[in-house]
């Protein structure tokens, strides 16, 4: 019966999530509708920036605990996720890609480790890493740019994670 009341929990902490980003999802459709009445034909910087990254569409902030069990399930899947073919890479890469890999894994690890509890040091490794991958991300389409992103979407979920105030 507990786990019962644990899913049926689950359930409407996803429905009220979902209702959150409905609601956010409605206001920015009629905000770009006004917009492009008004002859601006691009989403705001700001708009562009919000949508792409780790978030949680909520009312409250997340649990601490949820964050975590969401690090563990994505660095589980990191951990297991092969190296890039090493022929997709430019010569130097393969070495920034082996550091940047280490790197977010121990970052990761020291989140896991602590229960989100992160210090400043770990943060800033975790921003570098990021800035790291984005730098080795080549526009259009590139072999090595599937894996990169991959990398850089877990390490935005560590560093959202991260980020996030210890509340509960």
């Amino acid at each position: 019966m507990i786990a019962g009341r644990t899913l049926l929990r689950a359930l409407e902490t996803l429905e009220a999530g979902r209702a959150v980003r409905l609601d956010e999802v409605d206001a920015f459709a009629a905000r770009r509708h006004a917009e492009k009445a008004a002859g601006r034909r691009s989403p705001r910087r700001i708009d562009a920036a919000y949508w792409p990254g780790p978030r949680w569409p909520s009312r409250t902030a997340p649990s601490r605990l949820g964050l975590v069990a969401a690090v563990a399930n994505r660095h589980t899947a990191f951990r297991r996720s092969p190296f890039p073919d090493e022929s997709l890479c430019l010569d130097d890469q393969v070495q920034q890609l082996t550091d940047l890999n280490a790197r977010l894994d121990g970052c990761a690890t020291l989140y896991l480790t602590n229960l989100g509890r992160v210090d400043a040091p770990t943060r800033d490794a975790l921003a570098e890493t990021i800035s790291g991958i984005e730098r080795l991300i080549r526009p259009g389409w590139a072999p090595l740019n599937g894996d990169l992103l991959l990398r850089l979407r877990f390490a935005d979920l560590v560093a959202y994670a991260a980020a996030v105030p210890l509340g509960h």
